[in-house]
């Protein structure tokens, strides 16, 4: 167990080069407007759920998915539960996602009634693995009548 936890950190660092080999929880990056906007923000006293920005977010977000609706949230942890909730995630539900993701994940998944179901990450991804996708689909899934 010791072995495969220093490949994944190794492997996770690898990926995330840092001077100082600390990996951050988050990094903002700033690379165009942002800075501006977010302090045109705080200068309207229009934080939250409401704004300038707000409007024009949901519109671009519109305009570049080409959705009927776009909603901004709070985090990310309420776009998941939003999510999952406008799929039909519920109770007695189950949702397949990875272990190696932000607590927000499994939160917002349990938050909507299901239970989240950790299926092994590829090591050269970092991502969810196809293969241990397959393997658990084989032995654990099943459809019906009507392909669900």
């Amino acid at each position: 167990m010791e072995n495969t936890y220093c490949e994944i950190v190794s492997k996770v660092r690898e990926l995330f080069k840092t001077p100082s080999g600390f990996i951050p929880l988050h990094s903002p990056y700033f690379g165009g407007n942002e800075k501006k906007y977010l302090l045109d923000c705080i200068d309207s006293t229009f934080v939250s759920s409401v704004g300038e920005y707000v409007s024009l977010f949901e519109e671009m977000m519109k305009q570049i998915t080409g959705a009927k609706f776009a909603i901004a949230t709070t985090n990310g942890t309420t776009a998941l539960h939003l999510a999952l909730v406008v799929a039909g995630i519920g109770n007695g539900d189950e949702v397949i996602t990875q272990p190696l993701t932000f607590v927000a994940t499994a939160n917002a998944i349990k938050h909507a009634g299901a239970e989240p179901i950790f299926v092994d990450v590829d090591m050269d991804t970092m991502s969810l693995s196809p293969d241990s996708l397959k393997v658990f689909l084989d032995e654990s899934a099943y459809t019906d009548n009507t392909g669900t």
